[in-house]
């Protein structure tokens, strides 16, 4: 099998098979062939999406320092 076959036959079997990532590999008397990895449970997520939704981020709200507070660096206060 050329690398090109192997490739294309990777594709196909990624393309029908959850659970498994498959890599192309070179046998060591130059043949190509597919490797299939199982791929754990907790990090299969499926497919990947095109776009993530997002959300508008809540108001933080105001400052309950004073401008004193917030001017000094360390702890609330000035001190430290």
């Amino acid at each position: 099998m050329t690398r090109e076959d192997a490739e294309r036959h990777r594709d196909e079997l990624q393309a029908q098979e959850r659970g498994f990532h498959f890599f192309v590999r070179e046998r060591p008397d130059g043949a190509w062939e597919v490797a299939r990895v199982p791929i754990p449970e907790q990090l299969d997520h499926g497919p990947l999406k095109e776009t993530i939704e997002a959300a508008p981020r809540p108001d933080t709200g105001d400052d309950p320092r004073t401008g004193n507070e917030r001017r000094m660096p360390g702890l609330p206060g000035g001190i430290g």
